[in-house]
């Protein structure tokens, strides 16, 4: 079954979609530190593969108006809510393990990547976490935190360095966490969609939201190009969480085309754990003899300020947001 009928545009607050536009801002010109190194087997967050939900998911046999009506947030007739829905997932996160797998590309006409973006957040149940930050050109980060403090462990050409970080205020990381897909979900529902329907992967079923209207903020955000071809797909576990989000868009303008991917994964729910590393040093020996930087590290593990730090959501003049010119050699036939 597929629906065509608007959303409910009633519901989302002005508040959330800023805090969400400016996650979008704040996202596009991502960076890290420079270098690069391997870790060690201790220190990778090794979860459980992620399953694809992309074609290969299968509609089932027969899609009753109540099997969608079954899943939070969404009317047996195919009409999601907004805040509902987003209120929903970080309701069932927040109190649950996962661990969360961030990724975006971007690539020039030629097909070539060209910046990568990679997170591995694993939550547990108890509130420690572990992000790994990998992104393409940069060196190894991992970011550990429990209620004794977070630490941070950089591996780079010139050596490893474990240091004290200061995390930001944004409640605890199952709920802060959870928060990181707050404009896939409030922005990307909230503009439209062109059909919710029931698939089945693997045994369970999923609601399936397939949009190809552009959230306003993204032609904003990268002002100097236009936008084409995008298409978004969120899944829907029957938890009320949004299971994976992937989205992709292409960029142009007279000299370039630069393609763009985006993909959340909540998996492992209910199953991560999280263990303290051994190179993190006891608390006690790291309260009399270092005291933390005052840098922060957001939810993404990079140091910095947290992704609400602008509260607004116009974007300002930084070409870090999207690949240099140099990176984009197609005409516009690539």
């Amino acid at each position: 079954m597929s629906a065509t009928a608007g959303p409910d545009r009633g519901g989302v607050p002005t508040s959330a979609l800023l805090v969400a536009t400016a996650l979008l801002v704040v996202l596009a010109g991502c960076s890290a530190l420079a270098g690069g190194g391997e870790p060690t087997p201790a220190d990778t967050v090794t979860p459980a593969p992620v399953p694809e939900l992309g074609s290969t998911d299968t509609p089932a046999p027969s899609t009753p108006r109540e099997r969608l009506g079954a899943f939070p947030a969404i009317s047996a007739g195919g009409t999601v809510n907004a805040s509902g829905l987003y209120a929903a997932h970080v309701d069932y996160l927040s109190s649950h393990s996962y661990t969360l797998s961030w990724e975006r590309r971007t690539a020039g006409g030629d097909g070539v990547i060209t910046r990568e973006y990679d997170r591995r957040i694993a939550v547990g149940a108890d509130g420690r976490f572990l992000v790994r930050n990998e992104d393409g050109g940069t060196n190894l980060t991992l970011t550990y935190g429990d209620r004794e403090g977070a630490y941070r462990r950089v591996v780079s050409p010139n050596g490893t360095a474990v240091s004290p970080v200061t995390m930001p205020v944004t409640g605890p990381a199952g709920q802060r966490y959870a928060e990181a897909v707050s404009f896939e979900v409030l922005m990307f529902v909230e503009t439209g969609y062109d059909s919710v329907d029931v698939v089945t992967r693997d045994g369970r079923p999923y609601a399936r939201i397939v949009s190809d209207h552009v959230p306003p903020a993204i032609p904003e955000t990268y002002s100097a190009y236009a936008v084409h071809d995008f298409r978004a797909t969120l899944w829907v576990a029957p938890e009320g969480y949004v299971r994976a989000v992937h989205y992709e868009f292409v960029l142009r303008n007279v000299d370039e085309r630069i393609a763009v991917e985006w993909r959340y994964t909540y998996d492992r729910v209910g199953e991560t754990t999280v263990d303290r590393p051994g190179w993190v040093p006891d608390a006690a020996t790291d309260r009399r003899g270092t005291a933390a930087p005052s840098s922060t590290v957001t939810p993404s593990g990079t140091a910095g300020p947290p992704p609400t730090a602008n509260p607004s959501p116009t974007p300002t003049a930084d070409p870090a947001r999207v690949p240099p010119e140099t990176v984009a050699n197609a005409s516009d036939d690539g």
